[in-house]
């Protein structure tokens, strides 16, 4: 399946308010691919959730570096949620290099 059929399959669920998935079994991966899908197009709310997966590292191996990254794509169209985490990453980050507690 084509990236833009995913894309357009995902917006068409989330139109019909099925967003959550209600009814539908939990498929962690195949949601994960989704989000993938959605972020590499261009969807910033897809960003924003790929990057709460890599920094929360529950369902998929933890990845700061990329929970960055996505945080970063998502935060330049205006995200706000994904630029408020992506400062405290940064925050966080700069903390630990500087040996500040």
């Amino acid at each position: 399946m084509s990236k833009l059929k995913v894309f357009e399959l995902f917006r068409k669920a989330a139109d019909l308010g099925n967003v959550s998935g209600i009814g539908t079994d939990i498929d962690i991966q195949k949601a994960f691919e989704l989000y993938q899908n959605a972020a590499n197009l261009g969807n910033d709310c897809a960003q924003y959730n790929l990057a709460l997966i890599y920094e929360k590292g529950k369902e998929i191996k933890k990845d700061m570096a990329k929970a960055i990254y996505w945080y970063e794509k998502s935060a330049e169209q205006g995200h706000e949620s994904a630029q408020e985490n992506l400062i405290i990453l940064l925050e966080n980050k700069l903390r630990y290099n500087e040996g500040v507690y």
